[in-house]
């Protein structure tokens, strides 16, 4: 199978909150809703639809305390209130077979031993179905929320790699065969098959060895979403996952030519980095139901409710303040949260903040995406071969049951009719479906 006609891997993007990614999304007729957002039964539905999709993973975002530092975001349901999906993700592992899962950590305000233990628990837990998504924090309010400062953004990065050098560490300090359970001569593990570690970094430290034996996996699927430079040369080095930053077709192709050149650079298979694009299409019968349906969606949000999703990703600077003609050019310098997105912007047609956070994680804000699904397909299939990428992440623009349904019930199986996208799961684990 050559590059242009491989099969797209298919990610759900969420967050465990009621509006995942596109502003008020929450907002449905009241007699469609089967269950709320915080109901096992909600997502339960959204997991098993997944799978029957042939979905690689249910790919859960986070941050620390949503973005609840101003009323404008709690009003409008702003991630926040915003569960953790770490306690979720083995009720859903239940759920299912096949489906993986995606969770969201981060190096900043996790010790490397924490994270470690959790993430190879969570191998277990779901039978090897478990990804962690690395993160360093963009959003000071994480860091006021747990009493630690963040870092300036490329000392993260820097914390981070050290931070993956002390898990890795961890992670091979309980050989793969130490675990014997030889009742005879009453041995459950063979001590000389686990390891201190004795890791001492400028930043985190840790003795070791893990507590807890590699999972079916081995290791967790390794995900991450860095656009910045530092991001790109973190991603290069560690990620097995990569979803793209937003921006222009090209401004996209050449962040992912690039990630796979610094991989190339690293030692690595450049094409071991499977990278993802964060869409959320809408398809109907005709073109013109699922334009209706689009401009619903685009309807729902405001000036204010735009700006407050808009300014976490900022890394808190106070939009609402400033004039909504304000070029994004203009406060470039001042954004210290996840900057590919402010940067790509800048560079491509410099919008004003008031544009920007119309299209700003509005997942229906691209119209390619919007038809019957024939036509979507199309444009999904042209977006994967010209930036040579892997595939798609869809987040939901609207009640997430009924959107992943759609997606599953009408998207799916038009790209299985071309052979884009699997009609079963080849493999057991995450790492075999997804990277096999």
């Amino acid at each position: 199978m050559t590059r242009m006609s491989r099969q797209m891997h298919l990610n759900a993007f969420v967050l465990y909150c009621a509006a995942p990614v596109t502003r008020l999304s929450w907002v449905y007729p009241e007699e469609k809703i089967r269950h709320q957002w915080w109901e096992m039964a909600y997502w339960e539905e959204i997991a098993t639809t997944l799978e029957r999709g042939s979905f690689d993973a249910l790919f859960f975002a986070d941050n620390i305390g949503g973005y609840g530092k101003d009323a404008a975001s709690i009003r409008y349901g702003m991630h926040f209130p915003l569960l953790d999906p770490v306690v979720l993700v083995p009720r859903l592992a239940g759920a299912t077979d096949n489906l993986g899962f995606v969770v969201t950590m981060s190096t900043s305000f996790t010790s490397p031993y924490q994270l470690a233990r959790t993430m190879q628990t969570l191998d277990h837990v779901t039978e090897g179905r478990i990804s962690w998504n690395i993160v360093t924090s963009a959003n000071p309010h994480e860091g006021a929320n747990v009493g630690t400062p963040l870092p300036e953004h490329d000392e993260r990065y820097e914390r981070a790699h050290e931070f993956m050098d002390v898990v890795y560490a961890l992670w091979d300090s309980f050989e793969p065969d130490a675990m014997v359970m030889d009742h005879e001569n009453r041995m459950l593990t063979d001590p000389d098959k686990v390891h201190r570690i004795d890791f001492e970094g400028r930043w985190h430290s840790s003795a070791g060895p893990l507590s807890v034996m590699p999972g079916p996996q081995g290791r967790p699927v390794l995900a991450q979403a860095g656009s910045s430079d530092a991001g790109r040369d973190f991603a290069a080095k560690h990620a097995e996952m990569v979803f793209a930053p937003v921006g222009t077709d090209e401004q996209r192709r050449d962040t992912i030519a690039d990630i796979r050149t610094r991989a190339s650079d690293a030692g690595r298979d450049p094409y071991d980095l499977k990278m993802v694009f964060t869409h959320g299409p809408m398809v109907a019968a005709t073109t013109a139901e699922a334009e209706e349906m689009q401009a619903e969606v685009l309807a729902r949000p405001g000036y204010e409710s735009d700006v407050a999703a808009l300014q976490s990703a900022s890394g808190g600077l106070d939009l609402l303040s400033l004039d909504r003609d304000t070029r994004v050019s203009e406060i470039l310098d001042q954004i210290t949260g996840i900057r590919g997105p402010w940067e790509n912007a800048a560079a491509a047609d410099d919008p004003t903040i008031a544009d920007f956070a119309k299209r700003f994680r509005n997942m229906a804000a691209d119209s390619r995406f919007v038809g019957t699904p024939s036509d979507v397909a199309d444009e999904l299939e042209a977006l994967m071969d010209a930036t040579d990428s892997d595939g798609f992440q869809f987040s939901p623009t609207f009640y997430a049951p009924d959107y992943f349904a759609m997606i599953v019930d009408q998207l799916v199986p038009e790209l299985q009719r071309r052979g884009r996208v699997r009609t079963g799961y080849a493999g057991d684990t995450l790492r075999e479906n997804f990277l096999g």
